[in-house]
């Protein structure tokens, strides 16, 4: 089983951020209102507790003990520069850079086990996220559950973690 202690601080850093991360990806595949986007944040949120609490894989317990607060990126080097289309393309490609290098750690360092729960938590987190709120509607009316770009997005976050 895989401790904090075998992963230098932004390692680790980078190990618990990637949830979060794709959690913002997703919320951001696709324009939200307010209130949507309030619900999106706290799906990804509790995402991420629920399977750190839930979880009995060792790594994922860690993430539950560990309560400092994990160094943030430049909000600039995640999103760029340019307007607004061209900041959500620059976030998607870093949070799958991100969970690149993440899934390399891994799969140097912990079991497969712990990979595997990894992985399975982040799919997860990104479906929670995308499963809050209802798109394209107004007021919580009409639109879809899931809209295109959400899908497209948890395509290919499935594809970067080889889940299918």
């Amino acid at each position: 089983m895989t401790q904090k202690t075998a992963f230098t601080s932004d390692q680790w850093d980078l190990l618990r951020l990637v949830p979060a991360l794709v959690s913002a990806g997703m919320s951001s595949a696709d324009r939200s209102g307010l209130f949507a986007t309030v619900k999106e944040a706290s799906a990804g949120i509790r995402s991420m507790s629920e399977s750190y609490r839930g979880s009995d894989v060792e790594l994922l317990q860690a993430f539950a003990d560990d309560r400092s607060t994990p160094g943030i990126p430049d909000p600039r080097e995640l999103l760029g520069e340019g307007d607004r289309e061209q900041q959500r393309v620059k976030l998607k490609e870093s949070v799958m850079t991100r969970l690149q290098q993440a899934l390399s750690l891994l799969e140097q360092k912990a079991t497969p086990e712990e990979t595997r729960a990894y992985k399975q938590m982040v799919h997860d987190v990104a479906e929670d996220v995308a499963n809050a709120s209802k798109e394209g509607g107004f007021l919580g009316f009409g639109g879809v559950q899931v809209s295109e770009a959400e899908k497209s997005f948890l395509a290919e976050l499935d594809q970067a973690l080889r889940l299918a």
